[in-house]
C-alpha cells in the first residue's frame, strides 16, 4: 500500500480520536449533568482521558500491516502495542473501580467502610495489575504452565512470609465489621484498661489511664475477651456500707431513705435498693445498689464520688459513724477492758 494511504489512515484515526475526545468532554457531559450522581461524569472524564492513548494504539494496529516491517520488527511492534493497550486498560479499570467503591462507601455513611477501602484499594489495584499481566502474557503466547509453576513455588514462600501480616489483616477486618470497639471508647483487655486511639491494619493503639501508649496486635485483641465500657447503657454500682454497733435502731431505719434521697437528687443516677443485710463482726452492714445512666467513664466516677461524699456528710450530721475492724479484749482478773483495732 502506498504511503499516501497509510497517511490517510493515520489522519482518519487522529480525526476519529479527537472527535471521540470532544464527544466525551463537551457533548455527553451535558446529559450526565442532569443525573443525581457524579459517577457518570467521572466515567466520561476517565474515558476522555483514555481515548487518546487508545486511539494511538488503534492507529498503530491499523497501519501495522501497511508499514511492511520485517518479521522480527513486526513481532516487537505487536508486543509493544499489546503492552501499551494493557497498561491503558488497567489504569482505566483501576481509576473507575476506585471511584465507584469510594462512592459506595460514602453513600453508606459508614466511616469504617471508607477506612477499610482506603487500606484495601492498593491491594485491589495490585490484583488488577496481576490479572492484566497474566492475560497479557497469555496473549503473547507465553506457556502459562511455566508461569503457574513459578507462581506456585513463589506462592509457598510468600504465603509463609505473609502468614502473620495476613492474620493481622483478617483480624483488622473482623474489628471493622464486628465493631467490638471504636476510636475513643474505653475498653479492658486482660489486665489492660485503656482508651482506643487508633485502629491500624496490623495493630491498635491504646492510651492507658496512666498515660502510656499501649500497642496491641489486632489478632491479640480479636482472640481475647474485650470489655467495652462505652457500650454500657447503665453502670450498676453495688457495694457495702458498714456502721458501728452503737448506731440506734431509729438511725438504722433512716439510713436507706437518707441514701435514696441523695441518689435521687443526682442527674445521672437511679436508686435501686439499700437494705440492712448483715450483723458482721465489727459492723452493721448495708448493701447499696444504684445505677449511673452514662456511657462516659469519667462522668460515672464523678457521680460516684459525689454520692460517696454526700453520704459521709449526711452520716456526720446524724451522728452515724462508719465502722472499722475492731476487737474487744477482756482481761481475766482485772477490771480493765481495752479495745484494739
Amino acid at each position: 500500500m502506498s504511503l499516501g494511504m497509510v497517511l490517510l489512515k493515520v489522519l482518519i484515526g487522529i480525526a476519529g480520536t479527537l472527535f471521540l475526545s470532544f464527544l466525551f468532554r463537551k457533548v455527553l457531559p451535558r446529559f450526565t449533568q442532569r443525573s443525581k450522581t457524579s459517577f457518570d461524569d467521572f466515567v466520561l472524564n476517565a474515558l476522555a482521558d483514555s481515548v487518546i492513548p487508545f486511539g494511538f494504539v488503534v492507529i498503530l494496529i491499523l497501519t501495522e500491516k501497511d508499514l511492511g516491517l520485517p518479521i522480527n520488527v513486526e513481532q516487537v511492534y505487536d508486543i509493544v502495542l499489546r503492552i501499551i493497550g494493557t497498561i491503558v486498560l488497567i489504569r482505566f479499570v483501576n481509576r473507575v473501580g476506585s471511584r465507584f467503591l469510594n462512592g459506595v462507601a460514602r453513600r453508606s455513611g459508614a466511616q469504617d467502610l471508607e477506612h477499610l477501602l482506603q487500606n484495601l484499594l492498593p491491594l485491589l489495584k495490585a490484583v488488577v495489575w496481576a490479572i492484566g499481566s497474566l492475560v497479557l502474557l497469555q496473549s503473547l503466547g507465553v506457556k502459562m504452565t511455566v508461569i503457574w509453576g513459578l507462581l506456585s513455588a513463589g506462592g509457598i514462600g510468600i504465603g509463609l512470609a505473609l502468614k502473620d501480616p495476613a492474620q493481622e489483616l483478617f483480624a483488622y477486618l473482623m474489628i471493622l465489621l464486628d465493631k467490638p470497639f471504636s476510636v475513643g471508647q474505653f475498653i479492658s483487655v486482660g489486665s489492660t484498661s485503656a482508651t482506643v486511639e487508633r485502629i491500624g491494619v496490623r495493630s491498635t493503639h491504646l492510651r492507658s489511664l496512666r498515660g502510656e501508649q499501649v500497642v496491641m496486635s489486632n489478632s491479640t485483641l480479636t482472640g481475647s475477651t474485650i470489655l467495652n465500657f462505652a457500650q454500657m447503657v447503665q453502670r450498676r454500682m453495688i457495694y457495702s456500707i458498714g456502721v458501728t454497733y452503737d448506731t440506734s435502731v431509729d438511725q438504722m431505719k433512716a439510713i436507706p431513705s437518707m441514701i435514696q434521697a441523695i441518689i435521687d437528687a443526682k442527674e445521672h443516677s437511679t436508686f435501686n435498693r439499700c437494705h440492712f443485710t448483715e450483723f458482721a463482726d465489727s459492723s452493721l452492714n448495708f448493701e447499696l445498689v444504684y445505677y449511673i445512666d452514662t456511657r462516659d467513664f469519667t462522668v460515672a466516677l464523678n457521680e460516684q464520688q459525689a454520692i460517696n461524699l454526700e453520704i459521709m456528710e449526711a452520716f456526720a450530721r446524724e451522728g452515724i459513724e462508719f465502722a472499722f475492724p475492731s476487737q474487744t479484749l477482756y482481761l481475766e482478773g482485772d477490771s480493765l477492758t481495752g479495745t484494739a483495732s
